[in-house]
């Protein structure tokens, strides 16, 4: 009995030439969600960072938000010793390092943060740090997904360290040069060893890390589709700008030139009406001015800020730098944002300086000698994210110094008592007023008179008698 060939037909499908493929039946390898640790997979997560602006804008803000301004390590009893660990976080540039952590944390989905010792007794990097051990901080580095090849984490629901990493194993990418007599760089052939860093000398942050995942989710990733949206829109504006206007000019006379003799009419036209030029012409020619109609781009535009916003979770306002850094002109949703880079700083970046700053205090050679960290109170504080404009200051100072008033005249507090309570508070008020606020300039020009000034004047002549 013979077979009966079966034909099989491809599926038609449609080719686009612009690159900017939204086909919903894509593979999800092909969009990164991959579980294996691929190392092309990253390396194209970063050329896209750096090539496509929006992506990077996506991936960096944050990052820089939450560190620009920077961190203090903050001993009331010991201003000495706070210099001297200050000065040497500052030397380590652990600002700089934490910056480009968090551009892994959100670009890989996966961000580290090593740190090198220099041992009494030099051991390996894969045993724990001992704290009698450590004579300086040599350096701290930050690095991302891509020169990691496995790492070991508990994921036993009932053990009391569930979730925690006892190490990782790092592959390094390439063995380095050797510079000759010549001055020329010749790469070393031996091959790169694996290297185990204990959990002690390494921090990591994952971004939407579900039970059961390998790593992290880049944004990149998740903002894919969004992404491919707004280069569509750059494409097409792009196009219509270049084709916005153009001029159709119908003339037989010209049509049935010569080559060579309509070539240097057409150039001569062209010349002439690209400056909107006044045209003399035959009674039989035509030249028609046509213009690409642009109704409804705006909305088309707007949307698809909106849904990239929504996607990364960063206001339009910020990612389009319309927000102005002063207080007063903030809108709520760009205070919300502000309270997510305050929640990564307290919950992500904060344990992670502690724990340097914990290794820093223990070095004999650091700021004259080992310290125990848990002999002396100190803490982390981060620097205000906001930078209030002078008005916005004045304004909450006003408050400070009417609710003061108050306090006096209705004799809860007396004149040197309230003193003392505002010398003691500082700028806390201003900070208070910097996390809740959230009217905009005119409602604040509006809130107060003139007469209401004046009265506020008043009341702190009668408070304060003497001047």
């Amino acid at each position: 009995m013979s077979k009966k060939k079966i034909k099989h037909y491809k599926t038609p499908t449609v080719v686009r030439n612009d690159e900017l493929d939204l086909d919903p039946r894509k593979k999800y390898s092909e969009l990164g969600w991959q579980l294996q640790n691929d190392v092309e997979y990253y390396n194209e997560l970063d050329n896209r960072t750096k090539l496509d602006p929006i992506a990077r804008k996506i991936v960096s803000q944050m990052a820089e938000d939450a560190t620009r301004n920077g961190f203090r390590v903050m001993i009331p009893d010991n201003p000495n010793l706070q210099e001297r660990i200050q000065i040497k976080l500052d030397n380590l540039r652990l600002q700089k390092e934490l910056t480009q952590q968090v551009r892994y944390y959100f670009g890989h989905g996966d961000g580290y943060l090593t740190i090198g010792i220099k041992e009494l007794h030099p051991t390996s990097a894969d045993t724990p740090i001992d704290p009698e051990n450590v004579l300086d901080v040599a350096f701290v580095h930050a690095f991302g997904q891509n020169h990691i090849k496995a790492y070991q984490s508990n994921d036993d629901p009932t053990s009391v360290d569930y979730g925690k990493e006892q190490a990782i194993v790092i592959q390094p990418q390439q063995p380095g040069y050797t510079v000759d007599r010549d001055g020329q760089q010749i790469p070393i052939s031996k091959p790169t060893k694996s290297v185990v860093i204990d959990r002690s000398r390494y921090w990591h942050i994952s971004l939407d890390k579900m039970d059961g995942d390998m790593h992290g989710t880049s944004i990149i990733t998740r903002c894919d589709n969004q992404l491919k949206a707004m280069n569509i829109a750059i494409t097409t504006v792009g196009k219509m700008l270049r084709e916005f206007t153009f001029k159709i000019v119908k003339s037989d006379a010209m049509m049935s030139e010569t080559d060579a003799k309509f070539k240097r009419d057409r150039d001569a036209m062209s010349q002439s009406l690209n400056t909107e030029a006044t045209a003399f012409i035959g009674s039989s020619d035509d030249i028609v001015k046509l213009s690409t109609p642009t109704n409804g781009i705006n909305t088309l535009l707007d949307f698809a800020w909106q849904d990239l916003a929504a996607a990364c979770n960063i206001p339009k306002s910020v990612l389009t730098g319309e927000q102005a850094g002063t207080l007063a002109g903030a809108t709520q949703d760009v205070l919300n944002y502000y309270d997510r880079v305050r929640a990564l700083q307290e919950q992500m970046l904060k344990p992670e300086i502690e724990g340097i700053v914990r290794i820093v205090m223990q070095s004999q050679d650091i700021a004259g000698g080992a310290v125990d960290p848990d002999s002396i109170n100190w803490k982390i504080e981060f620097n205000p994210l906001w930078t209030p404009d002078a008005k916005t200051q004045k304004e909450a100072e006003y408050l400070g110094m009417q609710t003061a008033a108050l306090g006096v005249n209705s004799g809860i507090y007396g004149p040197d008592e309230m003193r003392q309570k505002l010398d003691g508070e500082g700028n806390s008020q201003l900070q208070g007023f910097q996390n809740t606020t959230n009217d905009s300039a005119d409602d604040i020009e509006s809130r107060y008179t003139q007469d209401q000034i004046d009265q506020y004047y008043k009341d702190l002549e009668k408070a304060h008698p003497d001047g």
